[in-house]
């Protein structure tokens, strides 16, 4: 064999010895942890609290006529029932019709602040007929809490609530100032919820450490080639654009057709649409997401996970494959509505198709919106904005060593020692984009163990926590914020 030819061979062995050294030092974690017997009987009644909060039925809707301002106006007065300590010594602020915002001042004014954030409205039921039991019951059989809310996620609010409750009891003064910061509005935007509440920091000039909101969860069985649940701490949040492509036709009778119609130069537009798909981009999260989870897979993911600079190919091939890896990877356009004609012998004089675009960190609406519109006006059509101002860009990734993270991953391990814990894109949206100009860094997690089973009831028939899961979640929140 000629030198020349030896040359690759070696350095290919030698790039895959050190592939496999780099898998091998990476540590393996310790078995997982349950929680000592007893833990959670401190926390016995905080699912009473839920209950009652889930029985008020905060229905937000796109048109506020339609919105019962009563539900809203009792939401409040069960908190300050519910929880009457944290609601009379946290100071509150003006945060319009549908915010609340509470703060806790902190001993130390030399730190930067946190800021809590849930939201208290919730969607519509949908057919009360699909519901085991009615779904503003709040019922509490089978050691559940159920009805609209129990998961989406007045859980949160209720844990945070109570954990400040039992802190200020015990006679306990944060270093940090908290705020407290609830929309009620979160499920049609958040414009009179949150932006006004991120309006009224930014006027007192809050610049905060970290913001914690709702997010991923305590992934159990979702993550099938990992040891243990994964605790998803979203370091990321997609961007949000509909966009609309039309194309515009020739009416008339059916009978006598042209070669396109408008209707046939939208199926294409749309086809080519799903055919061309955004590039894969392995971000900082996606990085940090597989970097984490390289201590609970067996050694064969950690080989990939350890060497991206090598196997970032393969990792793409391998998550592009499914949908909901897929969606780590790039900007996704989804094709959700078709209209044309509305005769079957009618032309369409204009037919039209909505794209749903979430937006990769990194990128922007303009890009999506560009690359849109290039791929529709090959075929005779255009691309534009669906809703005008309903659209934001992606925030920027928030890093995983950072003071605000550190603390999370502390309560996580508190709460649920039995999980991992990984940073991770979260792909739906959330009133956190609504921050931005107010926290440093912006995270977003859940804590309550979330199976492919409970993921498939939020927004459905039959949403429901289990009082383990409310107890473990008010751990959370009492840890995170007794360590402030």
């Amino acid at each position: 064999m000629s030198i020349i030819a030896w040359l690759p061979a070696a350095a290919f062995a030698g790039l895959f010895v050190v592939m496999i050294a780099r898998a091998l030092a990476t540590p393996r974690a310790a078995p997982p942890r349950a929680l000592p017997p007893g833990t959670l009987d401190a926390f016995a009644g905080v699912e009473d609290k839920l209950a009652a909060l889930v029985r008020v039925p905060t229905v937000s809707r796109f048109d506020p006529a339609e919105e019962d301002e009563a539900a809203f106006a009792l939401f409040r007065a069960e908190l300050a029932r519910l929880y009457p300590t944290a609601t009379a010594r946290l100071l509150p602020a003006d945060a319009g019709d549908r915010g609340i915002l509470l703060e806790w001042p902190g001993s130390d004014r030399t730190l930067a602040p946190a800021i809590m954030t849930a939201h208290f409205d919730v969607v519509p039921p949908g057919d009360e007929s699909d519901w085991e039991s009615p779904p503003f019951s709040g019922d509490r059989s089978g050691g559940w809490v159920r009805g609209r809310g129990s998961q989406d996620i007045k859980v949160t609010l209720a844990c945070m609530l109570e954990a400040a409750e039992r802190l200020l009891l015990r006679g306990f003064t944060p270093r940090r100032t908290v705020y407290f910061a609830f929309g009620g509005d979160e499920e049609t935007g958040g414009r009179r919820g949150a932006a006004r509440i991120a309006s009224e920091l930014a006027r007192r000039g809050v610049k905060a450490s970290f913001l914690l909101d709702e997010g991923g969860v305590v992934a159990d069985g979702m993550l099938p080639f990992a040891d243990r649940p994964i605790a998803l701490v979203g370091i990321s949040e997609k961007g949000y654009v509909d966009v609309v492509m039309a194309a515009k036709g020739l009416g008339g009778h059916a009978s006598m057709p042209p070669r396109h119609t408008a209707a046939g130069m939208i199926a294409k537009a749309v086809g080519a649409g799903e055919a061309r798909r955004f590039p894969a981009v392995m971000t900082y999260t996606l990085s940090k997401f597989l970097a984490a989870l390289a201590p609970y897979v067996p050694f064969g993911y950690r080989l990939l996970f350890r060497n991206l600079g090598v196997t970032a190919p393969l990792v793409k091939a391998a998550f592009s494959g499914s949908p909901s890896t897929n969606a780590l990877l790039r900007t996704t356009a989804a094709a959700t509505m078709l209209s044309a004609s509305d005769k079957e012998n009618v032309l369409p004089a204009r037919a039209r198709a909505v794209f749903n675009v979430r937006i990769l960190p990194g990128s922007s609406v303009r890009e999506a919106l560009a690359r849109l519109d290039r791929i529709a006006s090959r075929f005779g059509a255009t691309a534009t904005f669906a809703h005008h101002g309903h659209a934001n860009d992606p925030l920027p990734e928030s890093p995983v060593e950072h003071e605000g993270y550190e603390a999370i991953g502390r309560a996580i391990a508190a709460a649920h020692p039995e999980a991992g814990v990984a940073p991770f894109m979260f792909t739906a949206a959330t009133d956190t984009k609504h921050y931005g100009d107010v926290a440093g860094a912006m995270y977003r997690f859940a804590p309550i163990v979330q199976g492919p089973d409970d993921l498939s009831r939020i927004h459905a028939a039959n949403e429901r926590v289990s009082v383990e899961n409310v107890r473990r979640c008010c751990l959370f929140y009492e840890t995170l914020l007794g360590g402030m």
